[in-house]
């Protein structure tokens, strides 16, 4: 799928490699930024996706004849130990093949650049990269190569000196406002939700929290930058205009402020739209009449990123709330009818067979909750658990981990006794998920989803897991 306009500035091709799509395909929301950005400062864009695309990259590069090309590094790999797979041998093939065909200055980004800025830089042998926010810094790079002018004062930027070295200069500062709004192709936004993706809507940048693992602080910064109440309806409306009627607010935790989370909510209630949303929440200060406000505003779906229903492990883990928040707030969303889910990793630092089977034990305990599960934290630069595991001091660097996917499981547990101890879980309790969903799930939601359902559909796994045969 592309799209393209005409304008007078520089060509530039945004090229988004993700073909990932379990649950379901993830719709750019970052290149539509990007394109918008482009747009507004009178450069000419076209976006190429590969998982929409009618022609190869390559075509596409060779038809246009762009000045610049963008290519989004949404993940390194698909996050599972127990399954793992990486997706960097085909960013580098995919830049070789565009050395070959084209002079276009290639720009890499995107969150998974984003966590391996330098080390992504040289093994794909682009000009420059992007770490964090892309919108301001790809215009600014265009800028100053259109002047002459240096560019190692753009925030973000990454870039090779003449004698090899990856240089990257500060990020985006915390206080950089947030006030890019997509331009949404019609044609892609349409192919994406008749393949069952669901378009996000973001009303923050930036985490203040701390859990161990998450890159979110690293790459949108740790302060929390917030879009109007009216700004998101608005967004929201255009997406109804395109013919999309539900959404997911993409914010790492829709409710770090609470003020924030009513403003939006409030300001979506009044506008009475045809638009229904999930959201991430965390089970931190989540009353009731909170949650009753956001349903009135639209919400349907909560996925909670609790990560452990046991309190050491929640400690250790860095999550600011409790197995008796998680418990309260799970009770209020049941008790107004939203489908809620948890998202859990086992085997963090301070998990034990104890912490294991209490978070087993108090899953049973949350009427209507759906689980995600996932083995073992993937290891980042720059992280908490970075840190607490300290490769450096083996001698080990980022690179180390980039290419073959690292993913710290607490001794003496292992992937293999915590797979198999879940997986017997799982066999007694149907509302779980370990890894990738069931092919059965996939051909199901085709189905409702021809018949209006909208929303992810986790809820629907739980019956489909008990109808199969043992």
């Amino acid at each position: 799928m592309i799209s393209d306009h005409t304008s007078t500035g520089s060509r530039v091709l945004l090229a988004n490699l993700n073909r990932y799509d379990q649950p379901y395909p993830v719709y750019p929301l970052s290149m539509a930024y990007l394109d918008s950005a482009l747009r507004e400062a009178g450069h000419t864009p076209l976006c190429w996706d590969a998982k929409m695309a009618t022609e190869t990259l390559e075509e596409a590069v060779l038809r246009f004849k762009p000045d610049y090309i963008g290519v989004s590094v949404r993940n390194v790999d698909n996050v599972q130990s127990h399954n793992p797979k990486s997706f960097i041998h085909e960013l580098v093939a995919c830049c070789r093949s565009l050395r070959s065909i084209t002079k276009a200055t290639l720009v890499l980004g995107g969150s998974g650049f984003s966590v391996f800025p330098r080390e992504l830089l040289a093994v794909a042998d682009a000009d420059f990269g992007v770490a964090g926010e892309g919108e301001r810094a790809l215009v600014e790079l265009i800028a100053a190569r259109s002047r002459g002018a240096d560019h190692r004062g753009i925030f973000g930027l990454v870039w090779k000196e003449a004698d090899g070295r990856v240089v990257a200069a500060p990020r985006t500062p915390n206080g950089e406002l947030f006030t890019v709004e997509p331009f949404h192709d019609p044609e892609l936004l349409k192919a994406y939700v008749a393949q069952g993706s669901i378009p996000g809507v973001q009303t923050q940048r930036g985490c203040p929290l701390r859990c161990c693992y998450c890159t979110y602080p690293l790459i949108e910064g740790k302060k929390s930058r917030f879009r109007s109440g009216p700004q998101v309806v608005e967004e929201m409306r255009r997406l109804i205009s395109l013919g999309v009627h539900y959404t997911f607010i993409v914010d790492s935790v829709f409710n770090t402020s609470r003020e924030h989370t009513a403003q939006v909510c409030e300001a979506l209630a009044r506008a009475g739209l045809d638009m229904q949303w999930g959201c991430f929440l965390r089970p931190r200060n989540l009353s009731k009449d909170l949650l009753e406000l956001m349903k009135r505003a639209g919400m349907k779906h909560i996925e909670f990123g609790s990560d452990s229903l046991s309190d050491p492990a929640l400690k250790h883990y860095g999550k600011s709330f409790t197995w008796e928040e998680i418990r309260a707030s799970s009770a209020y969303a049941h008790e107004l009818g939203l489908h809620y889910s948890h998202f859990l990793i086992f085997g963090g630092p301070g998990e034990t067979e104890a912490t294991v089977e209490e978070t087993l034990l108090h899953s049973t305990q949350l009427p209507g909750a759906f689980f995600f599960g996932t083995i073992g934290m993937r290891i980042y630069p720059e992280t908490p658990l970075w840190r607490h595991c300290n490769p450096e001091a083996r001698g080990e660097k980022p690179a180390d981990y980039l290419l073959e996917p690292r993913f710290y499981i607490e001794a003496p547990l292992t992937t293999q006794s915590l797979l198999a101890r879940i997986t017997t879980h799982r066999e007694r309790h149907h509302n779980w998920i370990l890894g990738d969903p069931p092919p059965e799930f996939n051909e199901t939601m085709d189905k409702l989803r021809r018949r209006g359902v909208r929303g992810p559909m986790w809820e629907y796994v739980e019956l489909l897991q008990r109808l199969q045969p043992a």
